[in-house]
């Protein structure tokens, strides 16, 4: 299996982002799933996870959650970290996350568009007590099986949006949802206006929604 960097690093990779994610959600009050999608906007997370030295081992954790702050808004937080002793299911979330992103070689985007950091933080009992090994056989399993969806479905649930609640907002009737996302048509092949209107609708971007 190809990782993403030497795994001498993965330790303080584990740390850093453990520490990233339970400051933004313990001390500035992010939801988890919100500042991660700001670490993904951000660009940080594609450095992180190819193993770039300044996040792994030149700053902290809260000083990368710091950079991620800055980078969105322009405005560096000014919020104390917290340095509690113990553990929590937030702190354990990012630790098993880097230890996956490390482990799989797929990039934390494409983490995410199987599992989200509060599905993974679901999972905290009983795989905080386990071999990470087995939480890494539980989230390809998660994967497979969203593999076997559509991109259109993959999107739609994540937002937590029906297919009617999705016909609404797009202005793309139900039954041809229906039709895209059990494949009995192929979005591929769709007017581009069809597929924009979707895509808008789900806040990704067109080519998010097409099937290779």
């Amino acid at each position: 299996m190809l990782h993403s960097y030497d795994e001498i690093y993965t330790a303080k990779a584990q740390t850093s982002l453990a520490q990233m994610l339970r400051y933004a959600e313990e001390d500035m009050h992010i939801e988890l799933n919100e500042f991660w999608d700001m670490f993904l906007i951000s660009g940080i997370a594609d450095l992180f996870g190819k193993g770039d030295f300044r996040f792994l081992v030149g700053m902290s954790g809260v000083e990368a959650a710091w950079e991620v702050v800055w980078r969105l808004t322009g405005e560096w937080p000014q919020v104390k970290p917290t340095f509690g002793l113990e553990k929590s299911p937030t702190y354990w979330t990012g630790w098993i996350l880097a230890w996956y992103q490390w482990y799989s070689g797929q990039s934390f985007r494409r983490i995410s568009e199987f599992l989200t950091p509060e599905q993974v933080r679901d999972m905290y009992s009983p795989y905080h007590e386990m071999d990470p090994v087995q939480f890494a056989d539980a989230a390809d399993a998660v994967r497979r099986r969203k593999e076997m969806s559509t991109r259109l479905r993959m999107y739609r649930e994540r937002l937590g949006l029906s297919q009617s609640e999705l016909a609404r907002e797009s202005g793309v009737s139900v039954r041809m949802i229906q039709h895209y996302e059990q494949r009995q048509k192929d979005l591929g092949k769709a007017q581009t206006k069809t597929i924009w209107m979707l895509a808008r609708a789900l806040h990704c971007s067109m080519e998010d929604l097409m099937e290779y």
